[in-house]
């Protein structure tokens, strides 16, 4: 039976960490290889990369990803290993190579000279092909000038299922943006129990969950049909009773005025072209002293292109942007439009509507724990701006 390795895939810019292994330290004794670790048979094959990693480089690995499994054959000894491959997204420590350990030698190499040192032909293969970016799960991405105004509605129809399942959304904590500080790190909200809560922009329900098992009276409102189906469907299996319904946030038909103890939209109003109207909305349904609390891309972030060295891509005061969202692996797709306001807007609205800002947010992202949603976003662009801006206000 084949033995297991686990392979470390460390990547700068673009180019890759490979070691040589030195001659009498099997596998590949004597070969260029990714960091790799022979896989005990009381471990994990990620508990023994980390092992691996700690005494050989010197690095605590933070978060890994699974990128790929592949068959290479040691033909120094005529063995065939079960290679699983892991995208080191972040560690702590640097990098080193103990002289007494199992490498001579390491190197940050680039596809072209990957050729160059005798690296397995399948491992190589992979490499160059770049078949490990493809594991990383594609948001949205922007969209030619020109032709038909988006239907928002209707691409949220048609992506809603693969989107739900691509980013399974906690129902345990609120999620305020890509590698945000939850709830219970910003205690933005205080205690919810008890209160009557409306959800702007709920999408598949996921929030409105999370704040019922809270003790709240929530009722979700989404463009979206589909999303709104979904969400019903996760609350039974839940078990928890919210009120899901198809509207608009310009309009919040059914919710009577000064009804509500708190108005959230996470990730939401970004989609909502008339937004002096959905704040209207949100005043009107609040009671007094009551908070409003929302998230959104941030405007700066969205400027930038995802890759260094960062160039804008659109001006700061580009209020729309229209973006194709594609699924290949379910066969659908969207076109959505977004509105994106500069910050010093987004506060002249709310104040226009009444509100009385009491916080404005724009954390840096966490660096641990990372969850499906955040990896369409690149993690380094992160660390130099905001990617999402949250705002807590209070109608007096």
């Amino acid at each position: 039976m084949p033995e297991l390795l686990s392979l470390a895939l460390f990547e700068r810019t673009s180019r890759t960490l490979v070691v040589k292994r030195k001659d009498g330290h099997q596998p590949f004794a004597g070969a260029w290889l990714l960091p790799a670790a022979v896989v005990g048979s009381e471990e994990s094959a990620e508990e023994a990369l980390e092992r691996h990693t700690r005494r050989e480089l010197g690095v605590e690995l933070g978060e890994l990803e699974f990128a790929e499994t592949l068959y290479l054959e040691d033909t120094t000894q005529a063995e065939r290993y079960v290679v699983n491959i892991f995208k080191v997204l972040d560690h702590e420590g640097d990098l080193r190579f103990r002289a007494a350990g199992d490498y001579d030698d390491a190197r940050w190499l680039s596809g072209d000279e990957l050729a160059g040192v005798g690296i397995a032909p399948a491992l190589l293969d992979w490499l160059q092909a770049g078949r490990h970016e493809v594991a990383l799960p594609t948001g949205p991405v922007p969209a030619p000038a020109g032709g038909a105004t988006p239907d928002n509605r209707q691409g949220w129809n048609a992506i809603s299922r693969a989107y739900q399942e691509q980013y399974q959304i906690s129902t345990d904590s609120l999620v305020y943006g890509p590698r945000c500080p939850d709830e219970s790190e910003l205690q933005l909200l205080g205690d919810v129990d008890g209160l009557r809560v409306v959800v702007v922009g709920c999408g598949g329900g996921q929030d409105c969950i999370v704040l019922a098992k809270q003790g709240a009276q929530v009722i979700g409102i989404d463009l979206s049909d589909k999303q709104i189906e979904y969400g019903r469907r996760l609350a039974e299996r839940e078990r928890v009773e919210v009120t899901l319904l198809q509207g608009n946030a310009e309009e919040l038909i059914g919710i009577e005025d000064e009804s509500q103890d708190l108005a959230i939209s996470l990730h939401a109003l970004g989609y909502v072209e008339r937004i002096d109207r959905a704040f209207a909305e949100a005043y009107r349904v609040l009671r007094s002293d009551s908070a409003f609390v929302f998230s959104v891309h941030h405007p700066f972030f969205a400027s930038l292109e995802g890759g260094p060295p960062y160039g804008a891509v659109k001006s700061y005061w580009q209020r729309e942007q229209d973006w194709q969202w594609d699924f290949p692996e379910k066969s659908v797709s969207a076109r959505l439009r977004s509105w994106y306001r500069p910050v010093s807007e987004w506060c002249s609205l709310l104040t226009d509507a009444g509100f009385r800002i009491e916080r404005l947010l724009e954390p840096p992202p966490v660096e641990g724990g990372a969850i499906p949603w955040d990896k369409g976003y690149n993690l380094e662009k992160m660390r130099l701006i905001p990617a999402t801006l949250i705002v807590k206000a209070v109608k007096p």
